[in-house]
């Protein structure tokens, strides 16, 4: 698997099957090992960030690496609370309620109020095949229109992650922190242009 230059969401997909099924690696210990990633790469940036986090485990990865970047530098808001079919995602909200950490649900952050921050777009990784609309296309307008450096989770969130397409409106990034391999939707010229540098981290598969 090591050996792929890149990764079709199918791909991506069945290496996260082997490691949870095959391995017996616990999902939430991919999950850490990326929010781990990511929380390093943004550190790089700066030192305040604004954490955007869909329902599903991209948005995961996002509040993972807002444990690991620190309760008092972070503003963490959710589109919609996590979805019971990412229950690693669930998890990482649960653990962040029970230290005391403020999480917005279904409210965007003020843009004036963190102008300079860097951030993080974790609203919806590889799976997404549809038209971004409604409330996840407004959150993702905002992020272009925030001012500070801007990290994208896997894949920038609106960007079909086989095709390169943009599914109505997709994030751009600064710098893009994607798992094993870009995507092939990641090498298009679409998507090298909404990616920014990409920078590709492992999840500690042996």
């Amino acid at each position: 698997m090591s050996g792929w230059s890149v990764l079709s969401v199918a791909q991506a997909r069945a290496i996260d099957q082997d490691a949870a099924e095959r391995l017996q690696m616990p999902t939430v210990l991919l999950m850490e090992n990326a929010a781990r990633s990511v929380a390093e790469i943004a550190r790089t940036l700066g030192d305040r960030f604004v954490i955007l986090a869909g329902a599903g485990n991209n948005g995961g990865d996002a509040l993972a690496a807002a444990r690991h970047l620190g309760q008092q530098r972070c503003a963490v808001h959710l589109l919609a609370e996590p979805s019971p079919r990412s229950p690693d995602a669930v998890l990482q909200l649960r653990i962040l309620r029970a230290a005391g950490w403020h999480v917005v649900v279904g409210e965007l952050p003020d843009l004036a109020a963190h102008r300079g921050a860097v951030w993080i777009d974790g609203l919806f990784g590889t799976g997404l095949d549809r038209e971004v609309t409604g409330a996840a296309r407004a959150w993702i307008e905002a992020f272009a229109r925030a001012s500070g450096p801007k990290v994208c989770i896997d894949i920038p969130s609106g960007l079909h992650g086989d095709t390169g397409d943009v599914l109505g409106v997709a994030c751009s990034a600064d710098v893009t922190v994607t798992f094993v391999a870009p995507k092939v939707g990641m090498t298009t010229p679409s998507g090298l242009a909404h990616c920014g540098r990409i920078v590709v981290v492992g999840l500690g598969l042996p």
